[in-house]
């Protein structure tokens, strides 16, 4: 349904992974089903050492909350919140490009979900 090649994204589950910067280095992928948040190879080896909470494959049905955000630089910022399998409830921001696209598309597919 989506995918961009080149966003951002910044976990907010700690000090730490809130201050990493990851301009241009993530993949997002919406399907109906899942929404898929991953680094491209060359930021791969980095986003895992350092612990940045940024690998997530996460069901559209456990997704709580999409929050638009405003504008950063050339990237419209959405507040992601959903919970992982294990029950942890985490929060992601996802800076994008194709935002207006982007969140359009995910409004609707989670709002199918959750009905």
């Amino acid at each position: 349904m989506f995918c961009e090649h080149y966003a951002a994204a910044q976990s907010l589950k700690s000090v730490w992974t809130r201050l990493a910067s990851t301009y241009g280095c993530m993949m997002i992928v919406l399907s109906s089903t899942t929404l898929t948040i991953k680094s491209h190879w060359f930021a791969k080896w980095a986003i895992r050492l350092f612990q940045l909470d940024l690998f997530h494959k996460i069901a559209t049905k456990n997704i709580t909350d999409f929050v638009e955000k405003g504008k950063w630089s050339k990237y419209g910022k959405v507040e992601l919140h959903f919970q992982t399998v294990e029950g942890k409830d985490l929060k992601i921001f996802l800076y994008k490009k194709k935002f207006r696209d982007f969140f359009d598309k995910a409004t609707d597919t989670i709002q199918q979900c959750n009905t």
